[in-house]
Parts: C-alpha cells; sequence; structure tokens
C-alpha cells in the first residue's frame, strides 16, 4: 500500500504531541483528514498552522482542490474551515462500511 509521509502533519510543545491532521493526494483531489488539536492549545492558531502546511505541501504536488468532510452538525469546525476559505461543495458524500 503506498501512502505520504510528507502528509503526515503533528504539532508539538515541549515534547508533546498538541495537533495533527493527515493529508492525501492521488493525483485528481487532495484530502485533509483528522485534524484535530489538544483543547488545551486550541485558539492558539495551531490548527491554521497545520492547513497551511498541508495546503503547501498538496499545491507542491500539483493538486488544485482539496476536499475535507465534517459532520453537518458540527458548526464551530465548519465555520473554523469558511474562516480559511472553504466553501461548502453541493455534493452527497456516500460511504460504506466494510466488515473485516
Amino acid at each position: 500500500m503506498n501512502f505520504q509521509p510528507e502528509l503526515f502533519f503533528i504539532g508539538e510543545k515541549e515534547g508533546k504531541l498538541i495537533a495533527t491532521a493527515m493529508a492525501g493526494y492521488e493525483g485528481h483531489r487532495g484530502w485533509i483528514n483528522y485534524l484535530a488539536v489538544h483543547p488545551n492549545y486550541q485558539h492558539e492558531g495551531l490548527g491554521q498552522n497545520i492547513m497551511d502546511e498541508a495546503e503547501h505541501k498538496l499545491k507542491s504536488l500539483g493538486c488544485i482542490k482539496i476536499n475535507l468532510q465534517v459532520r453537518e452538525t458540527n458548526t464551530r469546525i465548519i465555520n473554523f474551515y469558511k474562516r480559511l476559505g472553504y466553501k461548502i461543495d453541493k455534493v452527497i458524500s456516500l460511504g460504506k462500511r466494510l466488515s473485516i
């Protein structure tokens, strides 16, 4: 399985992991998944810094559009992404759970 380790991002403070995100690019669209900042360190710009770095790395790979998914009830995070310039796409997300 191929993966892109350069698209895994972490934020540390005093040797402690406090933020993370995972991105991917398959040649058509970029994706950002699992952006998280420890609650004690939110509102310090860490999420925006990680997003800026992820966007920069994806753009350097030739990516021209980034997708991400947020639960529609998570309005706080939706507003965070809107402040970063993301807009709601008029698409339907489908999913299927596979049993292993």
